[in-house]
């Protein structure tokens, strides 16, 4: 990225500088009392530390959005959200495969053996599984965005943040809304909720249903398919029941599917000689194809959204959820009770290697049952138990326990290598059963010293129990992928206490300063798909960080300008990175191995700048030095090489500078009627799939995985009159190439390409 672009957007966020999000939001407003909605125009409350507070009153980098500003962005999925928090990357495969990176820290694995870096969250409820966290979001009443650890209020697992959705409930009024839209690549939506009492204020409903499809924006030109597109369909129901002042009890069901037009699949950027790089181009190999046989040529792919491949990608998705939540309000404090069950099923398939030769192609089925526990005690500011408001306290206890199978078939043509050793194609199959139960403790206290002065402690002790049974299957013992068929049984528990500490230090209500320690736990677990007894039985380590954290939140011009920066400080150890690394031969390892350390530098800064009632102006900047400090990937008692040594280089999709300006104008047009024109910049600068940076010594996969500055630019334009609105939107308005992701395999690269430019029209009506 350009040097002086850079010097121009940090000086502007410099001079200017406050939450990009939060602070265009509107209160939630049935919910919320009358009198603070006037105090507070465009606030949000957000329940982000377990009790309801307001986003700058929290000593915590966090963003939110609110159910209109949702709209007002077009915010259907989390990668909508990514761009405009800062220093937050969304990457992924398909709609069943995100990646999700804050700070540098985020993991690409999505099988039941690993988990990710980040935990999402939907009504309080943890996604265990990366593969059934990335849905649709709609009929969402805030989505919250905590960057940093959360280990202490949300638990395993959220070593780089967490995402909280909170969904819509039921009124004690009838309310409701409809909209309809159609897009480019031949696509429609539908959407439809409504709610409201059935016995007054004892019995409140809310359902929600939506529908959408758009065709693929990646074409198999093989056989004509598009895929890389959007089908799903679902619905959600809620029930609260109110018996008493004290007693709420909210019953939640939702079920969601998604369809092959969401399937996805990559194509091979080492199959054409213009991308000849030093180490990339073998004798055995001429055209660097994964496993593929000598003498075979693939139709050449050199980027953009069409290519050959030898097999059609398909997708079949299904998620239910379950939640029962009771509060009770006991005078001293509120104890809540939540009970959820969460069952997803995946079946999807694509052509492994993305070339027109029929040599690998992946067919995965995934089933998954979790179930999770929690109960939390959380003190009344105006009780007892608060010490005449001096104290704000929380405790509690949490479980888990997850039992998932995985399947992976790898289907190896007549054109793969194996097939060249085996006399004919082969079917190497990897099975896997896992056990997850979970326990954790936790509890924080806020102590207020003063007016001004306040201190936090918190801390959680977790204890994971897995087991992993794994074995390998082939068709022709004795060739790889699945030379020796073997089962193996393996089980590990990893221990955490992770505490957290925050100073805060109030100058008046509208700006304050803090200062914390924290540190985070990411669980240990068992390898992907391995191919033999030797590659199941590393086991990889869990994750540690230490986390230092300085942040100022402030409000100035009668809270026309808000400016939050944090500057924060990462100790990292063991980081858990995925790799596929060609063996030779026709063999490959698909290995997850501890990097050994890591030290991140960064800081974030949000702005908000409000000139006039009707104009909104917002920038958000990111900039992150992340690197590993040592990290070899050879064989214990291998010396070093230039092709084993990633230390010194950049964390894979930690770009060093990113940033978000926005700009909002409403236009009164009438006594009940308005038009609203937003513009969204979104700027990357570069970062690397595949640690490496890029340089040839590391192979062709490496070499191939430097992912360009790229900026992605959406214009938005509503019309409101009364109940009704229409809405024109195009997203990547200019047009600019990127990849969402890249799928390394030993010295192949694969190409997965980002959204081209959408545009559409939608039309709504509430009431």
């Amino acid at each position: 990225m350009k040097t002086a672009t850079f010097r121009i957007l940090v000086s502007g966020a410099a001079i200017l500088s406050p939450l990009h999000a939060a602070m265009a939001q509107e209160a939630a407003a049935p919910e919320a009392p009358a009198a603070q909605e006037e105090t507070y125009p465009g606030e949000i409350l957000v329940t982000a530390q377990r009790r309801e507070e307001r986003v700058q009153d929290i000593p915590v980098a966090i963003t939110a959005f609110g159910g209109q500003q949702v709209e007002k962005l077009g915010i259907l999925s989390l990668e909508n959200i990514a761009p405009r928090v800062p220093s937050f990357y969304f990457g992924s495969f398909g709609a069943a495969r995100p990646q999700l990176y804050i700070r540098g820290i985020g993991t690409r694995s999505f099988d039941p053996g690993s988990e990710s870096s980040v935990g999402v969250f939907v009504d309080d409820v943890y996604a265990g599984r990366a593969s059934g966290s990335f849905g649709s979001l709609r009929d969402v009443e805030r989505i919250e965005v905590l960057r940093g650890p959360q280990g202490t209020l949300y638990g395993r697992n959220t070593i780089a943040g967490a995402i909280n959705v909170i969904t819509k409930g039921p009124t004690d009024y009838f309310t409701g809304e409809a909209e309809a839209g159609i897009s480019n690549y031949d696509g429609y939506s539908l959407f439809g909720a409504v709610g409201g009492p059935i016995a007054g204020d004892k019995l409140m409903f809310r359902v929600a249903g939506w529908k959408a499809e758009r065709d693929g924006y990646q074409t198999n030109l093989q056989t004509g398919t598009k895929f890389q597109g959007i089908d799903n369909w679902g619905g959600r129901a809620r029930l609260r029941f109110a018996p008493s002042e004290q007693l709420t009890i909210d019953l939640t069901a939702e079920l969601s599917r998604d369809g092959d037009k969401a399937a996805f699949s990559g194509f091979s950027r080492g199959s054409g000689p213009a991308e000849s790089l030093a180490g990339v181009i073998t004798p055995a190999n001429p055209l660097a194809t994964f496993l593929g046989r000598p003498g075979r040529t693939p139709i050449p792919y050199f980027g953009g959204n069409a290519g050959n491949l030898s097999f059609d990608p398909y997708l079949d998705r299904k998620t239910e959820t379950y939640i029962g939540r009771v509060e009770y309000d006991a005078g001293f404090a509120t104890i809540t009770s939540i009970s959820a069950l969460k069952k997803l099923r995946i079946s999807d398939g694509r052509d492994l290697e993305g070339t027109s030769l029929d040599i690998a192609n992946q067919l995965s089925n995934e089933r998954s049952k979790q179930f999770s526990q929690e109960i939390r005690i959380t003190s009344d500011p105006s009780g007892p138990a608060s010490f005449d408001g001096n104290l704000d306290w929380i405790i509690g206890a949490f479980y888990y326990r997850d039992r998932s199978a995985r399947s992976d078939e790898f289907r190896l043509g007549v054109d793969s290598v194996v097939a060249l050793l085996s006399g004919g194609p082969q079917v190497s199959t990897a099975i896997s059963d896992y056990e997850i139960d979970s326990y954790a403790i936790f509890g924080q206290a806020t102590i207020h010293l003063g007016e001004k002065f306040e201190v936090t402690l918190g801390g959680r002790y977790t204890r994971d129990e897995k087991r992993a049974v794994q074995q390998g299957l082939n068709t022709r013992p004795g060739v790889p992928l699945i030379a020796v068929p073997f089962l193996v049984d393996n089980s590990a528990t990893y221990e955490s206490f992770d505490p957290r500490i925050v100073a805060t230090y109030k100058f008046s209500p509208d700006a304050s300063i803090y200062a914390s320690y924290s540190t985070g736990f990411k669980s240990g677990g068992f390898q992907y798909v391995p191919f033999s007894a030797a590659q199941a039985n590393v086991l990889f380590q869990p994750e540690d960080i230490k986390t230092y954290e300085v942040g100022f939140k402030s409000e100035w011009l009668d809270r026309r300008l808000r400016f939050n920066v944090a500057a924060f400080h990462y100790d990292y150890k063991d980081l858990q990175v995925s790799r596929i690394v060609d063996l030779g031969g026709g063999s490959a390892a698909s290995l997850i191995s501890n990097a050994a350390a890591s030290k991140i530098y960064g800081a974030d800064v949000e702005l908000l700048l409000r000139p006039s009632d009707n104009i909104d102006f917002s920038v958000t900047y990111g900039y992150l030095d992340a690197k590993y400090d040592a990290y070899f990937t050879n064989a214990d008692g291998v010396p070093p090489t230039a092709a084993t040594d990633f230390s010194d280089r950049r964390l894979v999709r930690a770009p060093k500078h990113s940033i978000n300006v926005g700009a909002e104008w409403r236009i009164p047009t009438g006594d009940n009627s308005g038009l609203t024109l937003r513009a969204d910049y979104a700027l990357l600068d570069e970062f690397y799939h595949e640690p490496g940076n890029a340089n040839p010594i590391y192979g062709g996969a490496v070499s191939l995985s430097r992912e360009p500055s790229y900026g992605l630019l959406d214009l938005r334009a509503a019309y409101e009159i009364g109940d009704f609105r229409i809405t024109a939107y195009v997203t990547n308005a200019t047009k600019q190439n990127y990849r969402r992701t890249v799928l390394a395999l030993g010295s192949t690269l694969s190409d997965f390409p980002g959204e081209p430019r959408i545009y559409g029209l939608k039309v709504g009506y509430r009431f």
